[in-house]
């Protein structure tokens, strides 16, 4: 069985949605499975994305052959929006970005979330997603499991 592990960048960044002027910080960090590096990805988290009151974390994940030799044209990336519901986290393919792999040059073309959710790569990405979501010690605050807000005394 191959054990799948993250390193994670200590960088952050932070930036604004094109589309909505939220503000996010990002995070960086590259998935192995077993000593062979598979994705690379980037966690845009924001406080509110959008319209969406609550915390919201968009992974940029891009996968493909990452050999010497090998170039942006082997790789692709896919957007995937998570959240907290409840004690779980829920995910779908986004075609919202924070930010693009392009200052990167780490991929040649993102799939639109229609590609991604239908296309061979969908049980991939969503298991790299997942466990980036419950591992990546970053994201902890965005994705924590929501409490329920206390009654009236």
């Amino acid at each position: 069985m191959t054990e799948l592990r993250l390193e994670q960048d200590d960088q952050l960044s932070s930036g604004s949605c094109s589309h909505c002027g939220a503000p996010f910080d990002s995070v960086i960090g590259v998935m192995y499975e077993d000593d062979d590096p598979i994705a690379i990805y980037r966690a845009d988290i924001f406080e509110h994305f959008h319209r969406e009151p609550e915390p919201r974390v968009v992974l940029s994940i891009a996968v493909g052959d990452w050999s010497d030799g090998t170039g942006r044209a082997d790789r692709c990336s896919a957007a995937i929006e998570a959240w907290s519901d409840g004690d779980k986290v829920q995910m779908a393919f986004s075609d919202r970005t924070g930010s693009t792999w392009e200052e990167l040059e780490v991929v040649s073309w993102q799939l639109a979330s229609r590609e991604a959710q239908d296309g061979p790569l969908r049980e991939a990405f969503l298991r790299l997603a997942d466990y980036i979501a419950y591992k990546d010690r970053r994201l902890r605050r965005a994705l924590a499991p929501l409490r329920p807000q206390a009654k009236g005394l």
